[in-house]
């Protein structure tokens, strides 16, 4: 700073003038940095003006009660000098419950929509992920934002065609009786689809193509036409009277249900008979070979062997002797 020369040749009126100067100066800054200054603050986007004597942005916020965080967005920065007409901007960050990649965590931001938000966290989306709720939607106070990520993939299956049962009647077949002429078989069918996958599980599927791989083959049964052959009809106790091939069950088959829902009872005197209206009746069988003969209650519909007239429990094939042989002639007679 350059003076006028007669402060310079005079030492001590100079000093004295040069003294009052300074503290004029000094006056004129302190009475700056006190006095009263006219400042706006938006606060969350609401404007107010504020009369202060705060020196820095931060404590004209702190004397008004609020109080900056490290995730809030302040400008200026909180060692700014005030200057009448100054401008504060402050906006506080929300609380935002994210959710992405199986995992859920609060943060904390002044993000202005969704895709505002994931920016600021670095998370990238695919062509197909999506967001709820969608990006350009506003992030407001305790808002929840959902990632799904989302990817398809193309699955083979082979799936089983159900095959039909045919009926054929056979005249050589007794009345009552089935036979399983062809075995089914289900077909095969190939089916390609197009599946979306939504955070790992499946959301939907398309079918896009399809290959048959082979044909269902029919199962063909055949039913017996033939009439249960009657050798004689006789007045008295006795009904009905047939002639044919006997067996026995197996001992596999104690405690089995039969066909009428009884359980087989290998101690029992009882017997299958292919002749439904004989059910719950009581017959004699005399095997032809030993002239022995046994009464025998109808509880089962058999057999189910081609040639055979009569199943018989082993307790009444052993009374006639026909254990050791398994199967012989035998006379039925319909006593009741």
């Amino acid at each position: 700073m350059a003076f006028p020369g007669w402060l310079v040749k005079d030492s001590k009126w100079g000093k004295g003038i040069l003294l009052i100067v300074l503290i004029l100066i000094a006056a004129i800054v302190m009475f700056a940095a006190t006095s009263e200054k006219s400042v706006v603050l938006q606060l969350d986007g609401k404007q107010t003006t504020l009369t202060t004597k705060a020196k820095t942005v931060a404590a004209v916020l702190a004397e008004n009660g609020i109080y900056v965080r490290s995730y809030d967005l302040l400008q200026p920065a909180g060692e700014t000098r005030v200057v009448d007409g100054l401008e504060i901007f402050l906006q506080r960050a929300q609380p935002v419950l994210l959710k992405v990649d199986g995992a859920a965590r609060l943060v904390y931001s002044t993000a202005q929509t969704v895709a505002d938000l994931l920016q600021a966290e670095q998370i990238m989306l695919s062509k197909t992920d999506r967001t709820m709720p969608e990006l350009t939607a506003a992030i407001t106070k305790g808002s929840t934002v959902q990632i799904v990520r989302v990817k398809t993939a193309q699955i083979t299956e082979e799936v089983e065609v159900p095959f039909q049962t045919v009926q054929k009647k056979d005249p050589n077949l007794t009345v009552g009786r089935k036979t399983v002429q062809v075995e089914g078989k289900p077909g095969i069918v190939k089916k390609t689809y197009q599946v979306v996958y939504a955070d790992g599980v499946e959301e939907s599927r398309e079918l896009i193509a399809e290959e048959q791989i082979s044909e269902p083959v029919n199962c063909v049964v055949t039913i017996g036409t033939k009439p249960v052959p009657v050798i004689a009809s006789r007045s008295g106790t006795t009904g009905r009277v047939y002639e044919g091939i006997a067996s026995y069950y197996s001992d596999k088959l104690h405690g089995s249900r039969t066909s009428y829902g009884d359980i087989y009872d290998k101690n029992a005197f009882t017997a299958a008979f292919p002749d439904r209206a004989l059910r719950g009746k009581k017959l004699r069988v005399t095997y032809l070979k030993t002239g022995r003969s046994v009464e025998v209650i109808v509880n089962d519909f058999g057999p189910h062997t081609k040639g055979r007239i009569i199943d018989l429990s082993a307790a009444a094939a052993s009374a006639i002797g026909l254990i050791s042989a398994g199967v012989g002639k035998v006379k039925v007679e319909v006593l009741n």
